[in-house]
C-alpha cells in the first residue's frame, strides 16, 4: 500500500536525496502526478500555484517517522528563509507510482535544477488550462502571477511543459 509519507520520501530521493523548498516539493509532486505518479493527493489552487494541503502533511508525516528531515537556510541576498529537504529512510517501491523509480529521478533531477518560479509557472499554467479550462491561460497567468511571467520565465516554463508533453493548447486569437 503507498503510504503518503513514502510520496515524499521518494520525490526527495529521486531528486539525488536532497530538496530545496517547499514551493519546489509541491509543483514537483503535482507535475510528477501529471506524468504517472498517482500520489492520490489532492492540490488546489493557492498563492503559488497549485497546492496540496495532503502534501504538507504528508511531509510532516515523513520528518516525524525519519523518512527526510527538514533545516532551515537562509538566502543571502535577502535572509529570507527556505526549507532543504533531505533523505534519511528508505521509501517504499510502490512510492514511484506508475512512472518508477528510474523516471521520477530523471523528472525529480530536472526539477530540482529548474527555477523555481519557472516551476512554479509551468505547474500554473498547466493548472489553469487542465483544471480551471481557461482557453487563454496566458492572460490569466499573467493577471494572476505579474512580473513573475516576465525576463522570459513564462516561456520557459511553456518549454518546460513542452519538453515533459504537457504542453498546454494554443490561447485562441482574439477577433
Amino acid at each position: 500500500m503507498k503510504e503518503r509519507e513514502d510520496i515524499v520520501a521518494a520525490v526527495v530521493e529521486a531528486a539525488g536525496g536532497t530538496l530545496i523548498g517547499r514551493v519546489r516539493l509541491q509543483k514537483a509532486v503535482y507535475l510528477l502526478d501529471r506524468l504517472g505518479l498517482e500520489s492520490g493527493l489532492s492540490f488546489e489552487y493557492h498563492h503559488y500555484g497549485p497546492f496540496s494541503r495532503d502534501l504538507d502533511n504528508a511531509t510532516a508525516d515523513a520528518k516525524a517517522f525519519g523518512l527526510i528531515e527538514e533545516a532551515f537556510e537562509r538566502r543571502q541576498r535577502d535572509g529570507a528563509a527556505y526549507s532543504v529537504f533531505r533523505l534519511k529512510g528508505t521509501p517504499k517501491e510502490e512510492a514511484y507510482g506508475k512512472l518508477g523509480a528510474t523516471r521520477t529521478g530523471e523528472f525529480a533531477c530536472l526539477f530540482a535544477e529548474t527555477n523555481v518560479t519557472v516551476l512554479e509557472l509551468a505547474a500554473t499554467v498547466d493548472w489553469l488550462w487542465r483544471v480551471e479550462k481557461y482557453p487563454d491561460w496566458k492572460s490569466e497567468i499573467t493577471k494572476r502571477k505579474g512580473v513573475k511571467v516576465q525576463g522570459g520565465r513564462l516561456e520557459k516554463a511553456v518549454e518546460l511543459l513542452s519538453q515533459l508533453k504537457l504542453s498546454p493548447p494554443a490561447v485562441p486569437v482574439a477577433a
